[in-house]
């Protein structure tokens, strides 16, 4: 009888082992599988940004994108160049925005993106091309334009966006909207796509270091 009750124990026990190497297989392969949806998602999301940008538009703002700015930018630079016209580039950073997204929300921190995309629409012509530059930058690419007349265009932005009324969700108190703008052109600073951007944004990161919310212009490099 002893036997028997020891032999049942121990079929007992072997039959303990085999369901928990069956959980550790299946946990292992519960695991393996999370990893595969994981890759699979971020597959996904690859995919989709290389279509947005593909596709030459913005998702949030509907402009276009890096992408299809840079290409701009470099042809519109060369035609400049063979015709003697000038051109300028504005870079737009919107002043404070993770502030917004941090007190207000994203969803409202999106929405002052979209106003200002449409502020920077609206205020430049249809032969110029405003773009979404990545973050809270904008910037746009204004034709047969010098330094002086994209200064202008410059203010008449950075004034309109100071005026958009948007209001914080909790408080219903109008959320406070600047940007700080910078201006760089040919011949005046560069000829080549890639020196005007730089030197663009050396003067907006210098603008946004004393404060923000002015229109300056990028020291000459050529």
């Amino acid at each position: 009888m002893f036997q028997r009750f020891h032999g049942q124990a121990k079929a007992q026990e072997g039959q303990m082992r085999s369901l928990q190497s069956e959980n550790l297989q299946l946990d292992r392969v519960l695991r393996e599988k999370d990893r595969e949806i994981d890759q699979l998602k971020n597959q996904l999301a690859n995919a989709e940004a290389r279509l947005e940008e593909l596709m030459g538009k913005d998702n949030l703002t509907s402009l276009p994108n890096r992408h299809i700015f840079k290409e701009h930018l470099t042809h519109s630079l060369k035609r400049a160049v063979r015709l003697g016209y000038s051109l300028s580039l504005l870079l737009i950073d919107i002043d404070h925005l993770r502030e917004v997204n941090s007190r207000a929300g994203y969803e409202k921190g999106d929405e002052v993106l979209i106003e200002v995309a449409k502020t920077l629409q609206n205020s430049v012509r249809e032969i110029d091309m405003p773009a979404r530059w990545g973050g809270e930058e904008l910037v746009a690419v204004l034709h047969e334009t010098d330094v002086e007349a994209a200064l202008s265009v410059a203010e008449r932005i950075r004034r309109k966006i100071s005026m958009l009324d948007i209001k914080d969700p909790s408080s219903g108190m109008p959320i406070a909207i600047t940007a700080t703008l910078a201006v760089a052109s040919y011949p005046r600073h560069s000829n080549q796509p890639q020196e005007l951007l730089e030197v663009a944004y050396d003067a907006l990161v210098a603008a946004k270091n004393k404060g923000g919310n002015i229109v300056v212009v990028a020291d000459s490099s050529i």
